[in-house]
């Protein structure tokens, strides 16, 4: 008896472009048995994600290359109609049975193929969903040229029946999106298939011998860098770090370290006694990669009080996750708590991770209801 095909199509990013995510994906497919023994498992990516990936992972799947226009370029339209041409292949070819998962799509794209599948009519389309999904639930009115105008304009294009199943990466996700589109959107039609999140081994951490905070990632104002700066002069007793873009800078001195790799990225955040989010806006229906970061080394996050951040709180606990409501609180917070976050077991942490619904096995079942659920 012929297997069922499991294409997992990656259109939209090159190189290390969510490559965690994507890593974390496979590495969950591939470690389910019953998947391995019912599907032919298909890798569809770039040249150079198929390069940025690991030999010993890849060499599981069949892997065809497939034509992507990196994002950073900016050209929209042409993005998305690569895109649509590229997803349209795969769909085209779809049996009963099949499963085509697409990892990562623009708004553009997504509003395009909702309106293609009305006649096609293929089932077995998985589309995930990321930060793209706030433009669907921001109420203000967005330029045409921006992404959020289009998440909104996919959603208003969609209707109740269909074909096309959607993926998010978290759970208050998925409860936020169908309380706000009840009338297109439940959760026969959405699924959570949580981002995994390795932890980091505690033989390759290494404290530093100052208390220090950190910032991860981007430097934006939606990300509160400028306030994580100010606190840097209200705290003259702590280390602020700014960990990201490949650097390691320290706030009050001026130092700057180049970071040669991932591993050394990771690194320096284990090395860290707390991370700071001061985030001032976004983040109600995505998640923070930076903040994932944290929680893989067991640093302890303080952050303020986005939905995200709430979420984690409420599944990890104040020993994880401390979520503040001003920046007063949040200030107040790291001055109270030095102590106690230095006191944190953070091997404790690492293991409650593993078993969570972040860890690989999580991700495996998810994947499992997915599959074998489709054509129940």
């Amino acid at each position: 008896m012929e297997r069922r095909r499991f294409y997992f199509l990656e259109p939209s990013k090159v190189g290390s472009q969510h490559i965690t995510l994507i890593e974390g994906y496979l590495t969950a497919l591939i470690s389910s048995v019953s998947i391995v023994r019912n599907f032919e498992l298909n890798l569809c990516a770039s040249k150079a994600t198929l390069f940025a990936l690991p030999d010993n992972l890849i060499s599981k799947f069949r892997c065809r290359t497939v034509p992507v226009m990196n994002p950073e370029k900016r050209r929209l339209i042409l993005k998305s109609f690569l895109e649509l041409f590229v997803v349209l292949r795969y769909t085209i070819k779809l049996q009963p049975g099949d499963i085509l998962f697409i990892s990562c799509l623009l708004p553009t794209t997504l509003w395009l193929l909702e309106i293609t599948n009305k006649l096609l009519r293929k089932s077995g389309l998985y589309v995930v969903l990321h930060g793209e999904v706030e433009g669907v639930i921001e109420k203000s009115h967005q330029p045409i040229l921006r992404i959020g105008f289009w998440a909104a304009k996919w959603m208003n294009s969609r209707n109740a029946g269909s074909r096309i199943s959607l993926v998010v990466l978290d759970d208050f996700i998925c409860d936020r999106l169908i309380h706000e589109h009840a009338d297109k959107l439940s959760y026969s039609n959405v699924s959570v298939i949580h981002h995994p999140v390795s932890p980091i081994s505690l033989s390759t951490t290494e404290e530093q011998q100052n208390f220090t905070a950190c910032f991860i990632g981007y430097r934006t104002r939606f990300k509160g860098f400028n306030d994580f700066s100010q606190m840097a002069s209200s705290h003259p007793s702590i280390s602020f770090l700014a960990i990201g873009g490949g650097k390691v800078e320290n706030i009050t001195t001026g130092m700057v370290k180049s970071l040669s790799d991932k591993n050394a990225y990771l690194r320096e955040i284990s090395k860290c006694s707390v991370a700071l989010f001061p985030y001032t806006s976004g983040y109600i229906c995505s998640l923070s990669a930076a903040a994932l970061d944290a929680l893989s080394t067991g640093v302890p996050i303080v952050a303020m009080d986005r939905p995200f951040f709430q979420s984690l709180n409420s599944y990890f606990g104040t020993d994880t996750v401390t979520v503040c409501s001003s920046m007063d609180e949040f200030s107040a917070v790291l001055k109270n708590r030095t102590k106690s976050l230095k006191q944190v077991d953070r091997a404790s942490r690492l293991e409650r991770l593993s078993n969570s619904k972040y860890g690989l096995a999580s991700t495996q079942r998810a994947f499992e209801k997915l599959a074998f659920n489709t054509f129940s």
